[in-house]
C-alpha cells in the first residue's frame, strides 16, 4: 500500500470524516453542533495559510489527518506561535508509523515556510513517537481537566 500526503484543501468531500475522527478523541472541545464545526474547518481550508491540514492517504483512502497551524491553546500559551496539532490516525492502520510520518511532513512544510519552530501537546507524558522524532518536553499542564505535556522542536 502506498502512503500519500494530500491536502484537506484539495479533498474538501473528507471533511466530514476529519469532523467524525476529530470526535471520537476531542468531543468534549468541539461542541456539540456537527455542523458548525464541518463549517469552520470547510471555511479554513487553505494550502498556503495557517492553519493547513493534510490528510495521510492509502492508495488513496484517508487514514490520517493532521494540521499545520498558528495557534493552539491560545487560552493557555497566548504567545506560542505555530503548532502541530489534529493528529489523527485511523485505528486499524495505528501501527504503521503513519503518525511519525505525519509528524515528518508537517515539519518539512514548517521549513518550507520558514517557520522557527513548532510546539505540541500531547496526553503522552513522556513525549511517545514526538520524543523519538526529536521534539522536547517544555512543561506539562492540565487543560480541561486533562493532564498533557507541551513540546517544542526547533526547525
Amino acid at each position: 500500500m502506498k502512503l500519500k500526503f494530500e491536502y484537506l484543501a484539495d479533498r474538501p468531500a473528507d471533511v466530514p470524516l476529519v469532523i467524525d475522527w476529530w470526535r471520537t478523541v476531542w468531543a468534549d472541545r468541539m461542541g456539540g453542533d456537527i455542523e458548525l464545526a464541518r463549517e469552520q474547518l470547510y471555511s479554513s481550508l487553505s494550502k498556503t495559510e495557517l492553519p493547513i491540514h493534510i490528510l495521510a492517504t492509502l492508495d488513496g483512502i484517508p487514514v490520517g489527518t493532521a494540521a499545520l497551524k498558528l495557534h493552539e491553546l491560545a487560552e493557555v500559551f497566548p504567545d506560542y506561535h505555530y503548532w502541530l496539532g489534529s493528529v489523527f490516525v485511523e485505528e486499524g492502520v495505528r501501527e504503521g508509523q503513519i503518525a511519525s510520518q505525519m509528524t515528518l511532513h508537517i515539519v518539512e512544510m514548517a521549513k518550507r515556510l520558514h517557520l522557527p519552530h513548532l510546539y505540541l501537546q500531547t496526553i503522552n507524558l513522556s513525549g511517545g513517537l514526538y520524543s523519538k522524532l526529536g521534539w522536547k518536553s517544555v512543561t506539562e499542564f492540565t487543560h480541561m481537566h486533562e493532564h498533557a505535556l507541551l513540546m517544542f522542536r526547533i526547525l
